[in-house]
């Protein structure tokens, strides 16, 4: 009565989550288009995709993935050797110890003689494989302590249901010729156990046995050109799908920044962690969501996350889009300071005019409306001692002191690419390179650090490379931009005096 009783509350809980779940991966939604498209079209459009792959060559890319990529995880091969030795030994014994002893009564009284009255040397196996996978995780969590690998509350719970219910595995197995009463009473800590982990499984990180495959041969066989509708919910159900691995963090070209920032969401591992509750719309904070903004906006694009991650999230996909649903939901950043602007410029084409625009407007806007000199094209600029002050308290760096050496031969200018894509290059950049340099030798601060040209920059590093004299003018642009953030901020705190450093 108890065993049933518990198994179908376990299995019931576990139904709900299953399906509450699965639902989710149709209701919830990432991306600027995310409201046009509806559960139930979404649904349908997934029913239609699994039945054109299925009865296509594309069932091949499936069954190629199934098997090097899921069965034998060859993505944590590639990666970490030590890593994929604890999958396997936990997936393995695992998967044995569920098709024979949790199904006794199907298999495995079917395949062993006399069960019940003699040990059976496969379960015990099977039994010690689980913890020695588990005691390398937690080898590589507490003694390697591999960058960047963070341990939430989560972690801990799995690897503490799975020690419980392989443990009390194995006093049960050996117990049961020896004592009964000892084994009656860790068989019922065992089942509560197992009962326990079915029915938090869906609620929990291990949901990604099912997630993770159906991640992996999702992507396989899509790809940009997929349905809208096919690949929102992908990206939803790839959130199930993290494992919370920390690979992508590993291989993140800006995770550098957190161990300068503090700041966790700039790790993608961590981000994924947030993005659930975001899509879920549930309340994070505005403190919580400026620092799962910051982790977004500091992202490049350069998707080795995507490439390393095992469960195959289309990562990058995934940020683009969050970051243009938070930026049509007026939670901007300054794009102009991110590298992603590259990437984004890519897909200017999928956004609408003044979508693209709007964030670049308002950053440009914080940044550059105090330097009021840059509107006054008629005044004759006077060079007052301020303008000599600027220069000694502008902390230019060796290199950027090198505009010094600048006679105005305009090189700079006639290779940038900025300027060669404007008809009428001044009219849109304010000033062009050479200017700038010229503005900086005369400490003119509002045309030095004012100008459209210093924003709209590449860092292509043409100007510099093409100099005479050896101006490093992409570097000095760079440091300018630093100084302009600084007066932005003194400006908005009210430090900055109404009096302008040049009239």
């Amino acid at each position: 009565m108890f065993y049933n009783i518990a198994l179908y509350i376990s299995l019931a809980v576990f139904g709900i989550g299953l399906i509450y779940k699965i639902c989710g991966w149709f209701r919830y939604s990432i991306g600027i288009n995310s409201q046009t498209i509806t559960a139930s079209a979404r649904f349908t459009t997934a029913l239609k995709g699994l039945i054109s792959v299925i009865f296509s060559q594309k069932i091949l890319i499936l069954i190629r993935v199934f098997v090097t990529d899921v069965l034998f995880q060859m993505r944590i091969l590639k990666e970490d050797k030590l890593r994929w030795v604890m999958h396997m030994l936990i997936f393995t014994g695992f998967m044995f110890l569920l098709f024979t002893h949790a199904l006794d009564r199907i298999i495995k009284t079917s395949l062993f003689d006399k069960y019940y009255l003699a040990l059976n040397p496969y379960l015990l196996f099977f039994g010690f494989m689980v913890i020695s996978g588990v005691a390398i995780a937690l080898y590589r969590r507490f003694v390697l302590k591999v960058p960047r690998l963070k341990t939430n509350g989560m972690d801990y719970y799995i690897i503490i249901i799975l020690a419980i219910i392989i443990v009390t595995g194995i006093a049960m197995e050996s117990t049961k010729l020896t004592s009964y009463n000892y084994y009656q009473n860790i068989w019922y800590v065992h089942i509560l156990a197992c009962f326990f982990g079915l029915a938090y499984l869906p609620f929990s990180k291990m949901f990604h046995i099912f997630t993770t495959p159906l991640s992996l041969l999702a992507n396989a066989v899509m790809d940009n050109n997929s349905d809208p509708a096919n690949i929102m919910t992908r990206q939803v159900m790839e959130l199930d799908a993290c494992t919370h691995c920390g690979t992508c963090s590993y291989r993140c070209s800006v995770a550098v920044a957190f161990d300068s920032i503090g700041n966790e969401n700039i790790l993608p591992s961590e981000r994924m962690v947030f993005l659930k509750d975001y899509i879920t719309r549930k309340d994070t904070g505005e403190r919580g969501l400026a620092a799962i903004r910051q982790g977004i906006y500091l992202c490049t694009n350069c998707d080795r996350c995507t490439v390393v991650c095992p469960a195959g999230i289309n990562l990058r996909d995934l940020w683009y889009n969050v970051r243009e649903e938070m930026i049509q939901h007026g939670h901007s950043a300054p794009l102009m300071l991110t590298p992603f602007s590259f990437y984004r410029g890519l897909k200017r084409k999928e956004l609408e005019p003044t979508q693209y625009d709007m964030p670049l407007e308002k950053a440009q806007k914080a940044l550059t409306d105090h330097f009021e000199l840059l509107n006054k094209t008629e005044e004759v600029v006077s060079l007052t001692s301020e303008n000599k002050e600027f220069r000694k308290t502008a902390d230019l760096s060796a290199r950027a002191g090198t505009y010094a050496y600048c006679f105005t031969c305009e090189n700079c200018s006639t290779v940038c690419p900025v300027v060669e894509n404007y008809e009428n290059p001044q009219n849109h950049l304010d000033l062009l390179p050479h200017q700038i340099i010229r503005s900086l030798v005369f400490g003119i601060k509002d045309l030095a650090l004012g100008s459209r040209m210093l924003w709209y920059c590449l860092t292509c590093y043409q100007c510099q490379e093409h100099c005479p004299q050896g101006v490093k003018v992409t570097d000095i642009f760079y440091e300018l931009k630093n100084i302009a953030v600084k007066e932005a901020n003194r400006s908005s705190d009210g430090t900055v005096s109404e009096k302008r450093a040049v009239k």
